[in-house]
């Protein structure tokens, strides 16, 4: 108690009034509901990211296939290719039309294994001495989406 001269004895102000609670909880709630926005936009872009490193797991898996295979006429441009997987087991890889590939990979973190599926279209066509690959690679299961697409060249070093 505080002693004031006009009332004998007046009460010391203590606590919050009502309107500076409101506003601190306005303020926490502009803050959590920033936060919460944030959330959903970081998820999408992990997704989009896990999408992004599949697809250019499978693009590198092909490609580096191609690249190490020593006879030239073992790349055909037509009907498929054989390509070991992570697990070294073959692969068909169909040229020239929609198909999907669907690999497991293996988590070591975790010790289990994760599955991921991709659409795509291997086009390889011959142009002198060099075959020229196109590979256009959809997340999922259909073309839905944006597509990504690789090239590379190999060229036949052997002279005939």
């Amino acid at each position: 108690m505080i002693f004031n001269r006009r009332s004998r004895w007046r009460k010391a102000k203590c606590g919050f009034s009502l309107i500076e609670i409101m506003l601190a909880l306005l303020v926490v709630s502009i803050g959590i509901v920033a936060m919460i926005g944030l959330l959903g936009s970081s998820l999408d872009s992990s997704a989009k990211a896990h999408d992004d490193l599949n697809i250019v797991s499978f693009a590198d898996m092909v490609f580096n296939y191609c690249h190490s295979v020593t006879n030239w006429n073992e790349i055909s441009t037509h009907g498929s290719i054989t390509v070991p997987d992570y697990d070294a087991v073959k692969t068909p890889i169909h040229i020239g039309q929609l198909a999907q590939f669907e690999c497991q990979v293996p988590n070591v973190a975790d010790n289990l294994r994760s599955t991921y599926t991709v659409s795509y279209i291997l086009d390889i066509e011959v142009f002198g001495n060099s075959k020229e690959l196109s590979l256009r690679i959809w997340p999922g299961l259909s073309t839905n989406g944006t597509e990504r697409i690789f090239y590379t060249e190999i060229y036949n070093w052997v002279k005939n």
